[in-house]
Formats: C-alpha cells, sequence, structure tokens
C-alpha cells in the first residue's frame, strides 16, 4: 500500500509556494509519492485564457525534475471532459484501492471546500490536507476542519509550510510588464516562460487568474 499525495491545479505556471506545500507534506505524512495533475478544462475558469495544456504540463516536469517523489500526471489533460476533482479522485481510488490518497491544498482552499463539487467523494476518497502558515491561519483552519468532518465526515491534516506568498496571476502579470519572477520560480521553470514567450502582453487575457 502507498501513501501518494495529490496536487491539482491549473499550474499557470506553477510555483515556488506549491513545491514548498508538496515537499512539506511528503515529510510530514510520510508520503511515498507526490503527484502534480495540471487542470484540463477547469469548470471554474470557462471562457478565460489559461495557457496550454503541454506547456503547463512541461514547466511542472522541470519543476520537479530533481525530486524523484515527485511525479507528474497528464490524466486530466489526456481527457476531453472538464476536471472535476471529485471524479478525478474517484477514478484514482477505483484503479488503485490499495493506496492512500491525500488532497493536498492550501488553507483557502480548505475554507471554500464545502462549495466544490461533491466534496462527499472527494472525502471518501482522500484524507484532505491542507498548508498552514501561521498560527492564526491555524485557528481558522481548524475551525474549518471540524465543519467539515461533521459534514462530511472528513479525514482532515494540517501541515505545517513556510509562509511564501506566490500567486500564479501575479507571476503572470510581472513577467507581461517585463518584471522579474526570479527566486519565485525554478530556474528552469523562468527559462522555459522566456523561450517559448509565455505570459507576455500578447499572450495575457485580462479576465485569467
Amino acid at each position: 500500500m502507498r501513501k501518494i499525495g495529490i496536487m491539482g491545479g491549473t499550474f499557470d505556471p506553477v510555483h515556488n509556494g506549491h513545491l514548498l506545500i508538496a515537499e512539506n507534506a511528503y515529510e510530514q505524512l510520510a508520503l511515498d509519492q507526490v503527484r502534480f495533475i495540471p487542470t484540463g478544462r477547469s469548470p471554474h475558469k470557462q471562457g478565460k485564457k489559461i495557457t496550454d495544456g503541454a506547456h503547463r504540463l512541461r514547466m511542472v516536469e522541470l519543476a520537479i525534475a530533481d525530486n524523484p517523489a515527485f511525479v507528474a500526471d497528464d490524466r486530466e489533460l489526456r481527457s476531453d471532459a472538464l476536471s472535476y476533482s471529485y471524479l478525478t479522485l474517484q477514478k484514482m481510488h477505483e484503479n488503485s484501492p490499495e493506496d492512500t490518497f491525500y488532497f493536498i491544498m492550501g488553507g483557502d482552499s480548505l475554507r471554500d471546500f464545502k462549495t466544490w463539487f461533491h466534496p462527499e467523494i472527494i472525502c471518501s476518497c482522500a484524507t484532505l490536507v491542507a498548508a498552514v502558515r501561521d498560527d492564526c491561519d491555524r485557528e481558522h483552519l481548524i475551525s474549518y476542519a471540524e465543519e467539515l468532518k461533521q459534514l462530511f465526515s472528513a479525514d482532515i491534516r494540517l501541515i505545517q509550510t513556510p509562509n511564501l506568498s506566490v500567486a500564479s496571476s501575479e507571476l503572470r502579470r510581472r513577467v507581461g510588464a517585463g518584471e522579474t519572477i526570479r527566486y519565485q520560480v525554478p530556474e528552469s521553470v523562468r527559462d522555459y516562460i522566456s523561450a517559448h514567450h509565455l505570459y507576455t502582453v500578447q499572450e495575457r487575457h485580462p479576465g485569467a487568474k
């Protein structure tokens, strides 16, 4: 039986905040592996410009290349259907019932979790893992976690992570404005963005997040 962490997201682009959360989950929960799953067709971003999946997948591959415990998973990119976390986790659980899955998210996502599509299915297929950035954050997350436990019989683990605030939307803005993103993404990702002219003024879309 393996303990597998799941990091889902648009990863547009993947950044050091994602990697730190994944690494802390891997270490603190003694996971065997963390799978990064770039969103295919996000139900939350219909009508908004999202970078082509091949680019987003390649940036994830570059970002995790030096960590054998991290794996890029393109299952959602290979599907024409809308990408819902509950469907992805349901299929993974059905295909590998002997494995235990840990669905890793930021603290903000835990706060909004009950509004997701079929949170009860997600909780039946995986343990929820939420990143705590400071003591104040922990108090709020404990409150959200208790509510979710009551609503969905959720198994929730809180992990401590450094207070590194990085947002993909801000990185896209900075690139488009000609500002540096050094030290906010791995150098290999920064080089890839530059080489492929991602997030330039021509590529940006005012509604993208």
